[in-house]
């Protein structure tokens, strides 16, 4: 009896893999016919036709125009990812606002809103986020069946198998179950990530590392982060915490990256050598003040973009990546720092690795992050080879879950 359960459950993993790898397949190829999808994945065309045939039936997949041939006989039909079949929620919660998108499941279209947080009590922001949600979907004018889950991105250190923040000192957040608050409340599965992770995931499945096998997205802004992707599987590290780069010593006194080079650093260094920027300017004030040439703004900028060279190059010398992702809102600065920075990237880097490597930068803004979230929740249901999603497949309750 034991023989034949685990016999069954054998094959049902072995399906369960082979209609994963169908899938990131046609996702990777943007059309691909059945007997291609064969050959790459080392499968009989049998099996194809009956791990397709349900994706089809659902509407998941579409057969799209004929493909070519060489041969006499009939054109091979095409299999295509239909990203409309489904939408997301994402959210970006930052210490002030939540941003929030509607997507479809190439984290594209929808629509997005930013509300302000009162406060960050954990109450507040998941009546924010269930708020804003229901108010896109009756936007959108999409029946509630139609969105699948969401995507939440926060910073700290976020336990993603479990939905729990461990560590947010921005958001004064410690062991907060978020993920099970917010699945009581809006009532969808949900996933909760790290916010520079969230958008490492999404650039895998979506963006620019989809190419990549191992690859880094850094970001600038109200902090630094960190998001890395090896062997195409983001690292998290056992407890979540990999990636807090902007947390990196650079001096002997003590000082961190993010102490370095995050916006209200910027303004700080400048304000200390120059009146130009008033006690409550922002972040783009300073951007305009080196756009306008202005000999104090560009030289800390100038000085920021040598420190994020000398940060690259350690980064390439550790993990070799093929491609770096630079984003976030303080790459509006790009102009001004990205010469020193490649330059000085390309001095400290070891032997010939910043000559195979590829470096991308990408200045979203805050509707980018929330986009990312739903990346996420996308990738996490395309990778579960549609599988229907259920508090079982993204944040289980809490009797069903694991707990450290």
């Amino acid at each position: 009896m034991g023989r034949v359960a685990s016999n069954a459950l054998g094959r049902e993993h072995i399906r369960f893999v082979n209609q994963r790898a169908v899938i990131d397949a046609i996702h990777r190829n943007g059309q691909i016919s059945r007997s291609e999808l064969a050959i790459e994945l080392r499968l009989s065309a049998s099996a194809i036709t009956a791990i397709t045939a349900p994706f089809v039936d659902e509407g998941l997949v579409f057969e799209a125009e004929l493909g070519t041939t060489t041969t006499v006989g009939r054109k091979p039909i095409l299999l295509e990812i239909n990203y409309d079949h489904a939408y997301v929620f994402g959210a970006k919660v930052t210490s002030h606002s939540v941003i929030t998108a509607l997507t479809n499941l190439r984290a594209e279209g929808g629509a997005t809103r930013i509300d302000p947080l009162p406060d960050l009590e954990v109450d507040t922001v998941t009546r924010t986020i269930a708020s804003a949600a229901q108010a896109l979907r009756t936007e959108v004018g999409l029946p509630p069946h139609k969105v699948i889950g969401i995507g939440v991105n926060l910073p700290g250190i976020v336990d993603h198998a479990t939905g729990t923040v461990r560590h947010s000192p921005l958001l004064g957040w410690y062991g907060v179950p978020f993920g099970d608050h917010l699945h009581e409340r809006l009532g969808l599965p949900v996933l909760v990530e790290n916010d520079v992770n969230a958008l490492a995931a999404a650039q895998a499945w979506f963006g620019h590392g989809h190419a990549h096998r191992a690859f880094l997205v850094v970001t600038l802004g109200r902090g630094v982060g960190l998001g890395i992707v090896i062997d195409g599987a983001l690292y998290r590290g056992p407890r979540g915490g990999a990636g807090e780069f902007g947390h990196s010593v650079v001096t002997q006194g003590g000082d961190t990256l993010e102490s370095q080079l995050s916006d209200s650093a910027l303004l700080e260094r400048v304000r200390a050598r120059t009146h130009a920027l008033t006690a409550d300017a922002d972040a783009e004030a300073l951007t305009r003040l080196a756009a306008a040439g202005d000999p104090v703004a560009l030289g800390v900028l100038h000085d920021a973009g040598e420190l994020l060279g000398v940060a690259l190059a350690n980064l390439v010398n550790i993990f070799a990546p093929s491609l770096i992702v630079l984003g976030g809102e303080g790459m509006r600065n790009a102009p001004y720092l990205m010469e020193r920075a490649l330059r000085t990237l390309g001095t400290y880097a070891f032997g010939d690795l910043a000559e195979h490597l590829e470096v991308v930068v990408d200045a979203w803004g805050d509707d980018a992050w929330a986009r990312g979230a739903a990346g996420l929740a996308a990738a996490r249901f395309l990778q579960e080879a549609a599988i229907p999603l259920t508090a079982a497949t993204m944040h289980p309750p809490n009797a069903q879950r694991r707990r450290d």
